[in-house]
């Protein structure tokens, strides 16, 4: 009996179920035709609010006899009927009752009793410590354009490397299976149609949350107009079709949950319409960074041909207003310095330029200076950047359209060790720092004086370039990509979620670096590069080391890692370990790709040393070793086993030798970032990412509070997010002896306060329980 009331009853509740379902189909649609004419009504409403639009058409309408704009109802709700239900009279079960519980029993169970309070509250659900793993679909728009490329292949592996799912595909080619394996999908330049409202219908369906992102101004359809973008003009367009283009996108737009945007700019003009935006910079990749760097290497080992390049790597006909801003200029310099070359480039094929050149017939006096190269698809667009001199990127700095696009031009230039002349746009201007890592030039006399600072100085360009590329490293850079995406995303997975991922992302100031690293003055003494590409860099400062440098030589040399660079930094010796060093480098030449000794122009300290070092290193990791101590046989090796992409730094047991000490082992601790807050646990010999170095700053350079440079970017790391690995090996020996610089000068009374004093300023968190010096340790 009981079971055919249950089966009676499963009947009962599939035939309510599928009456539901039937009403919120119903209502569905409902909704959706209220959405609709409820942005009929917002465009009516810009319409009439937008003097421009209503003129045109106004005067359309003297034309053409007529102007009627729609104007739309609300639709009739749909009547909802109650489901015809029959429940069947409950069935009383034959088997016998459980049995009272007794105190006894109650006092035996493990399991609480709800008090009598629990009946008036929700149960709490338990805390999750971070969001579960995102599938997240990346929809391009137009596939087949650059672009592509920064907004969805390289956000999709940002994704990826955050530890999510990621995917991406063309918005022809999505379907529904993609649909259902998605839980996050990002629309690229999709403009709305009858198959991005079923895909929308069918993610909503599934619970997947929307997000809309662009690259460009093109969701609002009244600056679709020649006098705000001329690119409409010069790429044979009309107004009318890229105002449906907007237009359609707007509908996008206004259907999603979210937005993302390259630049504050664009990014303000999403909140408009969706309070929910986020700035997710276009970025460069791991392969882009390597072909960059191999061609800036290339390049400095092939005889120079005397010639000095200006380029300009417009991949469009959509800049002819920009590039007229600095014409001129380019004609007047050209005229004047026979070596000076414009590169242009071309399509490849028909060898029609980018730029209409009939537009330009100041360029005719000069036409046997400019380099015409063809165009390449974007993976080798490195190898054309790194011929350049200099890159310019000249821009209406008065157009709203201008001022909302990205900065690759400015990273992808730095990358390749070029230094940049820009208009001083909004993203310009968050990105560079004016006459230090590129120059910001708006009329014709800025731009004449910056193009002739940096044609007559060879030794500014490559200090700007350097300067650039450390400012690109983390901000453009994959690994803190994948920490705001990993951000954004757990902030889709509820309220408290939401509440975290907006904490971190407001006290992390939108994940900005914190500086460019202070690189102090210096020459190249000795200089090979075999043009290979190892992982690790080992970076050995010296000052007054000849006792000791030697064996710090032949530890690297020993090291059982084959492919190996080593760069040595002197800091103003006065002994004679230059001397002793490039003989060394000379005998050992083969043993390494690149090998370079540095020489400081004074005396700039241990941090401005370790700069110098780094900013000449051309490896994802360094390793800094003082010219005292020693690494063991398979330091560098075991280190990187131990990392990864988002690994800043892996640090080893460390073994004291020399003079007798109390503690036989250093670094011994495992990692956790809050041990900082006491004191420094973790030795300066350990593998570091470059990328998060130029994060924090570089090492700071103070000559008078130096010693605790390694525990100020530790700290630096940890305020950052940026995970450090303990590997539990002795890897490495540290020697103990009176003339270090740590028994010599950190451990001295006065200075050791002023170097408490400068890293507690620096970070305000850390409490430390040995602020005074230390008395040297003896055995006893």
């Amino acid at each position: 009996m009981l079971r055919e009331a249950n089966t009676a009853l499963s009947a009962s509740l599939s035939q309510a179920l599928s009456h539901f379902h039937h009403n919120a189909e119903v209502w569905a649609a409902f909704s959706q035709e209220v959405r609709s004419r409820a942005e009929g009504l917002n465009a009516l409403r810009d319409f009439l609010s937008t003097p421009a639009g209503f003129l045109r058409s106004l005067a359309r309408t003297m034309v053409r006899g007529s102007m009627a704009p729609f104007v739309p109802d609300l639709p009739t709700p749909p009547a909802v009927t109650e489901p015809d239900i029959t429940i069947p009279p409950p069935v009383v079960s034959e088997q016998p009752e459980p049995p009272a519980l007794t105190d006894a029993m109650i006092a035996e169970s493990s399991i609480p009793l709800p008090s009598a309070q629990a009946d008036h509250t929700s149960a709490l659900q338990p805390v999750t410590l971070r969001s579960p793993r995102r599938k997240v679909l990346f929809v391009a728009g137009e596939p087949e354009s650059p672009g592509v490329q920064y907004r969805c292949i390289r956000n999709a592996a940002a994704c990826l490397r955050a530890g999510h799912e990621a995917r991406w595909k063309p918005c022809a080619d999505v379907n529904p299976d993609d649909l259902n394996w998605a839980d996050i999908i990002i629309l690229w330049r999709v403009e709305f149609s009858g198959h991005v409202d079923i895909l929308l219908q069918l993610a909503r369906k599934n619970g997947a949350d929307i997000i809309f992102d662009t690259d460009d101004i093109t969701f609002l359809p009244h600056l679709a107009r020649f006098d705000i973008i001329d690119g409409i003009r010069s790429i044979g367009a009309t107004e009318q079709r890229i105002e449906t283009v907007f237009t359609e996108m707007r509908r996008t737009l206004m259907r999603s949950d979210l937005c993302i945007a390259p630049t504050d700019t664009l990014a303000g003009l999403m909140r408009i319409n969706k309070p929910l935006t986020y700035t997710v910079p276009n970025t460069f990749d791991a392969d882009s960074l390597r072909r960059s760097r191999m061609a800036m290497r290339k390049k400095q080992w092939i005889e120079s041909d005397g010639l000095v390049r200006i380029g300009y790597a417009t991949g469009s006909r959509t800049h002819q207003r920009d590039f007229a801003r600095v014409a001129g200029i380019l004609v007047k310099l050209m005229l004047k310095r026979a070596d000076l070359r414009l590169v242009l480039f071309r399509e490849p094929g028909n060898h029609r330029p980018v730029l209409l050149m009939n537009e330009f017939p100041e360029l005719a006096p000069v036409s046997d200076q400019i380099e015409w190269r063809d165009m390449v698809p974007l993976p080798d667009l490195p190898e054309e950047t790194a011929r350049f001199d200099i890159s310019i990127a000249p821009l209406e700095t008065g157009s709203l359209f201008c001022n909302a696009k990205s900065e690759l031009k400015f990273f992808e230039a730095a990358l390749a060790g070029v230094p940049s002349i820009v208009s001083p746009t909004a993203p310009f201007r968050q990105c560079i720092v004016d006459g230090i890592s590129g120059f910001l030039a708006d009329t014709p006399e800025e731009w004449e004086t910056a193009l002739r600072t940096l044609l007559e100085n060879p030794d500014l360009r490559r200090r700007m370039a350097d300067a650039a590329y450390h400012g690109s490293l983390w901000y453009f850079g994959p690994q803190r990509q994948a920490l705001v995406f990993d951000s954004i995303l757990e902030g889709l997975g509820g309220e408290q979620a939401a509440a975290r991922a907006s904490e971190l992302q407001i006290a992390r100031d939108a994940y900005r670096g914190k500086g460019l690293p202070d690189v102090p003055p210096h020459e190249i003494l000795f200089h090979q590069d075999r043009m290979d590409e190892a992982a690790v860099t080992v970076i050995i400062t010296s000052y007054n080391y000849e006792a000791f440098i030697l064996e710090a030589l032949e530890s690297v040399r020993a090291q059982t890692m084959e492919m190996l660079d080593l760069v040595v930094v002197d800091d103003g010796s006065s002994d004679d370990s230059i001397a002793l060093i490039a003989a060394w480098m000379t005998q050992h030449s083969a043993r390494f790709n690149r090998l370079i000794l540095l020489k400081t122009t004074v005396n700039a300290g241990l941090g401005g040393a370790r700069n110098c070092g780094v900013t000449h290193a051309e490896t994802p990791f360094f390793l800094p070793l003082d010219a005292d101590n020693r690494l063991l046989p398979d330091a560098c090796a075991s280190l990187l086993a131990a990392t990864s992409e988002m690994t800043a730094y892996a640090y080893p047991i460390l073994e004291q030798f020399g003079e007798p000490t109390r503690h036989k082992v250093l670094g011994d601790k495992p990692y956790h970032p809050m041990q900082l807050v006491a004191g420094n646990y973790i030795d300066a010999m350990a593998l570091v990412a470059k990328w998060a170095w130029a994060a924090a700053g570089g090492y700071y350079v103070s000559r008078s509070a130096m010693g605790w440079e390694d525990y100020d970017l530790w700290c630096s790391f940890a305020e950052l997010g940026l995970q450090g690995t303990h590997v539990p090996e002795i890897l490495a020996e540290y020697r103990v002896h009176r003339t270090s610089m740590t028994s010599s000068v950190t451990e001295q009374d006065a200075h050791k306060q002023r170097v408490v004093e400068l890293v507690e300023s620096r970070h305000g968190w850390i409490k430390l329980v040995q602020k005074a010096a230390k008395e040297r340790e003896k055995v006893s």
